[in-house]
Protein backbone atom coordinates (compact mmCIF):
# COMPACT_ATOMS: atom_id res chain seq x y z
CA UNK A 1 0.00 0.00 0.00
CA UNK A 2 3.16 2.09 -0.19
CA UNK A 3 5.26 3.74 -2.81
CA UNK A 4 8.65 4.33 -3.65
CA UNK A 5 10.75 6.07 -5.90
CA UNK A 6 13.80 3.39 -6.15
CA UNK A 7 12.87 -0.52 -6.07
CA UNK A 8 15.00 -1.37 -2.78
CA UNK A 9 12.24 0.86 -1.21
CA UNK A 10 14.98 3.06 0.36
CA UNK A 11 12.62 6.52 -0.39
CA UNK A 12 9.48 5.03 0.96
CA UNK A 13 6.28 7.23 0.30
CA UNK A 14 2.72 7.14 1.64
CA UNK A 15 -0.18 7.65 -0.23
CA UNK A 16 -0.42 11.69 0.08
CA UNK A 17 3.31 11.89 -0.45
CA UNK A 18 3.53 10.34 -3.33
CA UNK A 19 1.22 12.34 -5.09
CA UNK A 20 2.78 15.40 -4.20
CA UNK A 21 5.55 14.05 -5.42
CA UNK A 22 3.77 13.20 -8.46
CA UNK A 23 2.86 16.64 -8.77
CA UNK A 24 6.39 18.12 -7.98
CA UNK A 25 8.53 16.21 -10.67
CA UNK A 26 5.48 17.98 -13.34
CA UNK A 27 5.94 21.42 -11.71
CA UNK A 28 9.51 21.58 -11.99
CA UNK A 29 9.27 20.62 -15.86
CA UNK A 30 9.12 16.87 -16.29
CA UNK A 31 8.74 15.64 -19.62
CA UNK A 32 6.23 11.92 -18.58
CA UNK A 33 6.13 10.03 -15.24
CA UNK A 34 6.49 6.19 -15.44
CA UNK A 35 5.23 4.21 -13.05
CA UNK A 36 5.77 0.63 -12.59
CA UNK A 37 4.57 -1.63 -10.30
CA UNK A 38 7.46 -3.69 -9.38
CA UNK A 39 5.76 -5.68 -6.27
CA UNK A 40 2.74 -7.17 -8.45
CA UNK A 41 4.10 -10.94 -6.95
CA UNK A 42 4.86 -9.71 -3.75
CA UNK A 43 1.44 -8.18 -2.60
CA UNK A 44 -1.59 -7.07 -4.17
CA UNK A 45 -1.87 -4.09 -6.10
CA UNK A 46 -4.09 -2.23 -3.21
CA UNK A 47 -4.58 1.27 -3.37
CA UNK A 48 -2.67 2.15 -6.76
CA UNK A 49 -6.24 1.73 -8.28
CA UNK A 50 -7.06 5.21 -6.44
CA UNK A 51 -3.82 6.80 -6.84
CA UNK A 52 -4.12 6.39 -10.84
CA UNK A 53 -7.60 7.66 -11.04
CA UNK A 54 -6.07 10.86 -9.04
CA UNK A 55 -3.07 11.12 -11.70
CA UNK A 56 -5.25 10.69 -14.74
CA UNK A 57 -7.72 13.27 -13.50
CA UNK A 58 -5.36 16.23 -12.50
CA UNK A 59 -1.88 15.58 -14.20
CA UNK A 60 -1.19 17.75 -17.21
CA UNK A 61 2.04 15.91 -18.69
CA UNK A 62 1.88 12.31 -20.00
CA UNK A 63 1.92 8.90 -17.80
CA UNK A 64 2.93 5.94 -18.36
CA UNK A 65 1.73 1.97 -16.41
CA UNK A 66 3.26 -0.90 -16.11
CA UNK A 67 4.13 -3.90 -14.28
CA UNK A 68 1.78 -6.70 -13.91
CA UNK A 69 0.27 -6.50 -17.15
CA UNK A 70 0.02 -10.20 -18.84
CA UNK A 71 -3.14 -9.55 -20.75
CA UNK A 72 -5.22 -7.77 -23.15
CA UNK A 73 -7.71 -7.92 -19.98
CA UNK A 74 -5.02 -6.19 -17.89
CA UNK A 75 -4.75 -3.62 -20.05
CA UNK A 76 -8.31 -2.59 -20.15
CA UNK A 77 -8.56 -2.70 -16.49
CA UNK A 78 -6.01 0.07 -16.26
CA UNK A 79 -6.96 2.03 -19.50
CA UNK A 80 -9.98 2.20 -17.36
CA UNK A 81 -8.74 3.93 -14.64
CA UNK A 82 -7.74 7.21 -16.76
CA UNK A 83 -4.35 5.80 -17.88
CA UNK A 84 -3.39 6.54 -21.69
CA UNK A 85 -0.22 4.52 -22.21
CA UNK A 86 0.98 0.87 -20.80
CA UNK A 87 3.92 -0.55 -20.66
CA UNK A 88 4.32 -4.64 -21.19
CA UNK A 89 8.02 -6.64 -20.57
CA UNK A 90 8.43 -10.20 -19.41
CA UNK A 91 4.96 -11.49 -20.44
CA UNK A 92 5.46 -9.71 -24.38
CA UNK A 93 8.67 -11.75 -24.34
CA UNK A 94 7.00 -14.68 -23.19
CA UNK A 95 4.52 -14.14 -25.36
CA UNK A 96 4.73 -12.14 -28.34
CA UNK A 97 1.42 -11.65 -29.40
CA UNK A 98 0.44 -9.85 -26.85
CA UNK A 99 1.71 -7.09 -28.49
CA UNK A 100 -0.36 -7.64 -31.64
CA UNK A 101 -3.14 -8.06 -29.43
CA UNK A 102 -3.19 -5.21 -27.37
CA UNK A 103 -2.46 -2.67 -30.18
CA UNK A 104 -4.88 -4.14 -31.86
CA UNK A 105 -7.49 -3.25 -29.48
CA UNK A 106 -6.36 -0.03 -28.43
CA UNK A 107 -3.65 1.43 -30.97
CA UNK A 108 -0.27 1.42 -30.64
CA UNK A 109 0.02 4.70 -29.87
CA UNK A 110 -1.46 2.90 -26.23
CA UNK A 111 1.63 1.03 -25.71
CA UNK A 112 5.75 0.70 -24.89
CA UNK A 113 7.33 -2.06 -24.98
CA UNK A 114 9.93 -2.17 -21.80
CA UNK A 115 13.04 -4.43 -22.60
CA UNK A 116 15.83 -5.16 -19.91
CA UNK A 117 18.84 -6.07 -21.03
CA UNK A 118 22.48 -6.97 -20.22
CA UNK A 119 25.94 -7.97 -21.65
CA UNK A 120 27.00 -11.23 -21.02
CA UNK A 121 30.02 -13.13 -22.77
CA UNK A 122 29.62 -9.77 -24.96
CA UNK A 123 26.47 -10.29 -26.18
CA UNK A 124 23.43 -7.86 -24.84
CA UNK A 125 20.63 -11.08 -24.30
CA UNK A 126 17.37 -10.10 -22.66
CA UNK A 127 16.52 -10.80 -19.32
CA UNK A 128 13.00 -10.92 -16.97
CA UNK A 129 11.60 -10.53 -14.24
CA UNK A 130 13.12 -7.24 -13.20
CA UNK A 131 16.20 -8.25 -14.84
CA UNK A 132 16.57 -11.45 -12.66
CA UNK A 133 16.19 -13.73 -15.20
CA UNK A 134 18.43 -14.33 -18.18
CA UNK A 135 16.57 -15.53 -21.45
CA UNK A 136 19.09 -16.77 -24.80
CA UNK A 137 17.32 -13.73 -26.83
CA UNK A 138 19.26 -11.19 -28.52
CA UNK A 139 18.76 -7.64 -27.55
CA UNK A 140 18.91 -6.51 -31.39
CA UNK A 141 16.40 -9.39 -32.35
CA UNK A 142 13.99 -8.28 -30.08
CA UNK A 143 13.83 -4.99 -31.22
CA UNK A 144 13.23 -5.76 -34.46
CA UNK A 145 10.17 -8.67 -33.48
CA UNK A 146 8.70 -5.79 -30.89
CA UNK A 147 8.61 -3.56 -33.90
CA UNK A 148 7.10 -5.45 -36.71
CA UNK A 149 4.43 -6.73 -33.69
CA UNK A 150 3.61 -2.91 -33.02
CA UNK A 151 5.47 -1.15 -30.58
CA UNK A 152 5.33 2.48 -31.09
CA UNK A 153 7.41 2.97 -28.88
CA UNK A 154 10.51 1.58 -27.36
CA UNK A 155 12.55 1.65 -23.48
CA UNK A 156 15.89 -0.27 -23.07
CA UNK A 157 17.13 -0.47 -19.57
CA UNK A 158 20.48 -1.35 -19.53
CA UNK A 159 21.22 -3.51 -15.94
CA UNK A 160 24.04 -4.45 -13.79
CA UNK A 161 25.67 -1.10 -15.16
CA UNK A 162 28.12 -1.20 -12.52
CA UNK A 163 29.65 -4.37 -14.31
CA UNK A 164 29.44 -2.65 -17.68
CA UNK A 165 31.51 -0.18 -19.20
CA UNK A 166 29.78 3.11 -20.33
CA UNK A 167 31.60 2.83 -23.76
CA UNK A 168 29.75 -0.43 -23.71
CA UNK A 169 26.33 0.64 -23.37
CA UNK A 170 26.55 3.94 -25.63
CA UNK A 171 27.48 1.14 -28.08
CA UNK A 172 24.78 -0.99 -28.37
CA UNK A 173 22.76 1.84 -27.45
CA UNK A 174 23.76 3.60 -30.51
CA UNK A 175 23.15 0.26 -32.47
CA UNK A 176 19.65 0.05 -31.24
CA UNK A 177 19.28 3.44 -32.53
CA UNK A 178 20.09 2.53 -36.13
CA UNK A 179 17.61 -0.31 -36.27
CA UNK A 180 14.47 1.04 -34.17
CA UNK A 181 12.16 3.40 -36.12
CA UNK A 182 9.91 4.35 -33.22
CA UNK A 183 10.86 6.56 -30.40
CA UNK A 184 13.75 5.32 -28.42
CA UNK A 185 13.74 5.74 -24.49
CA UNK A 186 16.95 4.44 -22.15
CA UNK A 187 17.59 3.95 -18.59
CA UNK A 188 21.18 4.11 -18.41
CA UNK A 189 21.51 5.11 -14.50
CA UNK A 190 23.09 8.33 -15.57
CA UNK A 191 24.22 9.69 -11.98
CA UNK A 192 25.44 13.01 -13.54
CA UNK A 193 24.60 15.56 -16.10
CA UNK A 194 27.11 14.62 -18.36
CA UNK A 195 25.97 11.41 -18.17
CA UNK A 196 23.01 12.34 -20.07
CA UNK A 197 24.59 14.26 -22.20
CA UNK A 198 27.00 11.95 -23.33
CA UNK A 199 24.21 9.66 -24.13
CA UNK A 200 21.69 11.78 -25.94
CA UNK A 201 24.90 13.02 -27.98
CA UNK A 202 26.45 9.57 -28.99
CA UNK A 203 23.63 7.29 -29.23
CA UNK A 204 20.43 9.68 -30.76
CA UNK A 205 18.27 8.29 -28.00
CA UNK A 206 14.90 10.40 -27.87
CA UNK A 207 14.62 10.42 -24.23
CA UNK A 208 16.21 9.42 -20.81
CA UNK A 209 14.24 7.63 -17.70
CA UNK A 210 16.12 7.92 -14.56
CA UNK A 211 14.62 7.66 -10.85
CA UNK A 212 17.15 7.89 -8.59
CA UNK A 213 18.83 10.66 -10.13
CA UNK A 214 16.25 13.14 -9.39
CA UNK A 215 16.29 12.13 -5.51
CA UNK A 216 19.16 14.27 -4.33
CA UNK A 217 19.08 17.67 -3.52
CA UNK A 218 21.70 18.88 -6.30
CA UNK A 219 19.93 17.87 -8.68
CA UNK A 220 16.69 18.61 -10.54
CA UNK A 221 14.98 18.67 -13.64
CA UNK A 222 15.31 22.28 -14.33
CA UNK A 223 19.29 22.48 -13.93
CA UNK A 224 19.69 19.13 -16.08
CA UNK A 225 17.24 20.69 -18.61
CA UNK A 226 19.70 23.74 -18.64
CA UNK A 227 22.49 21.71 -18.86
CA UNK A 228 21.34 19.73 -21.78
CA UNK A 229 20.56 23.39 -23.91
CA UNK A 230 23.94 24.45 -23.22
CA UNK A 231 25.52 21.68 -24.75
CA UNK A 232 23.03 22.02 -27.57
CA UNK A 233 20.58 19.48 -27.36
CA UNK A 234 17.21 20.06 -27.72
CA UNK A 235 14.89 19.71 -24.65
CA UNK A 236 10.74 21.04 -23.82
CA UNK A 237 10.81 24.12 -22.26
CA UNK A 238 9.86 24.06 -18.98
CA UNK A 239 6.38 25.70 -18.56
CA UNK A 240 4.56 27.41 -15.68
CA UNK A 241 1.81 24.64 -15.34
CA UNK A 242 -1.02 25.88 -13.03
CA UNK A 243 -1.49 24.30 -10.00
CA UNK A 244 -4.51 21.71 -9.85
CA UNK A 245 -6.46 21.09 -7.10
CA UNK A 246 -8.78 18.05 -5.91
CA UNK A 247 -12.02 17.59 -4.96
CA UNK A 248 -12.06 17.31 -0.79
CA UNK A 249 -10.51 13.89 0.45
CA UNK A 250 -13.68 11.49 0.44
CA UNK A 251 -14.49 9.73 3.57
CA UNK A 252 -13.58 5.90 3.49
CA UNK A 253 -17.97 4.90 2.51
CA UNK A 254 -17.17 7.29 -0.60
CA UNK A 255 -14.06 5.74 -1.21
CA UNK A 256 -14.72 2.34 -1.16
CA UNK A 257 -17.44 2.81 -4.30
CA UNK A 258 -14.79 3.53 -6.38
CA UNK A 259 -11.79 1.38 -5.43
CA UNK A 260 -11.04 -2.49 -4.50
CA UNK A 261 -11.74 -4.23 -1.60
CA UNK A 262 -8.36 -4.46 -0.06
CA UNK A 263 -8.87 -0.60 -0.06
CA UNK A 264 -11.47 -1.53 2.76
CA UNK A 265 -8.72 -3.13 5.03
CA UNK A 266 -6.28 0.54 5.14
CA UNK A 267 -6.53 2.81 7.62
CA UNK A 268 -8.53 6.07 6.97
CA UNK A 269 -5.90 8.63 5.42
CA UNK A 270 -5.93 12.03 6.81
CA UNK A 271 -8.60 14.68 5.64
CA UNK A 272 -7.21 16.81 3.51
CA UNK A 273 -7.79 20.92 4.75
CA UNK A 274 -10.79 22.58 2.85
CA UNK A 275 -9.15 23.87 -0.95
CA UNK A 276 -8.05 20.53 -2.20
CA UNK A 277 -5.45 17.77 -0.62
CA UNK A 278 -3.07 18.37 -3.57
CA UNK A 279 -2.78 21.99 -3.37
CA UNK A 280 -1.44 21.26 0.85
CA UNK A 281 0.41 18.87 -0.63
CA UNK A 282 2.48 20.32 -3.33
CA UNK A 283 3.27 23.14 -0.16
CA UNK A 284 4.80 20.01 1.48
CA UNK A 285 6.92 19.94 -0.75
CA UNK A 286 9.58 22.12 0.16
CA UNK A 287 9.84 19.54 3.34
CA UNK A 288 10.64 16.81 1.98
CA UNK A 289 13.37 14.76 3.99
CA UNK A 290 17.40 15.28 2.29
CA UNK A 291 17.75 11.36 0.48
CA UNK A 292 21.24 9.94 0.45
CA UNK A 293 23.30 10.91 -2.07
CA UNK A 294 24.88 7.25 -3.15
CA UNK A 295 22.10 5.00 -4.68
CA UNK A 296 22.10 0.92 -3.75
CA UNK A 297 23.81 -0.78 -6.50
CA UNK A 298 19.81 -2.99 -6.99
CA UNK A 299 18.72 0.45 -7.43
CA UNK A 300 19.75 0.36 -10.40
CA UNK A 301 17.94 -1.99 -12.26
CA UNK A 302 15.05 0.17 -13.50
Amino acid sequence: GQFSQTESRQFVLDYNDAMARAFLLQEQGADEIILIDVTTIAEKRRNLNRFLKDLSKNLSIPFTFGGGIHSVHDVADILKLGVKKVYVNSAAVRDPSLINRITSEYGNESLIVAIDAKQTFGTWKVFLNGGKSRTEIDLLNWIEISQVRGASEILVSTISRNSTESQDIIDILSKVRAICDVPLLASVGARNDEDFINTFQQTGVDGIVSGHFFMTAQHTIVGLKNSLRNAGIQVSENLNIPQVELEDEPENEEINEEINEEIREEEPRTSAKKGGFLSNLLKRKEKEKPSPSEPLEDEEII
